[in-house]
């Protein structure tokens, strides 16, 4: 299974020391978009340039996710 790391980037940045493997890009991706809901719970300030950097086993950047500070509410 391919290898894949998830940083951190906000500026300051914090580097995914061990990784994870997933089935393909599509699985890795939608782990980095869960680990952008906790850091936006656990780090709730705005800052317009968070995101997970989605890193493959290379360590080359294939896919960022977004990091809000607030998650979108439906108003239905």
């Amino acid at each position: 299974m391919p290898h894949y790391y998830f940083d951190i980037k906000d500026g300051h940045g914090l580097v995914d020391p061990s990784g994870s493997e997933f089935k393909n890009d599509d699985a890795a991706i939608a782990k980095a978009k869960v680990i952008a809901i906790g850091v936006s719970l656990d780090k709730p300030t705005v800052d317009p340039k968070r995101h997970i950097a989605v890193l493959n086993g290379s360590r080359e950047q294939i896919f960022s996710v977004p990091v809000y500070s607030k998650p979108a509410m439906s108003s239905t």
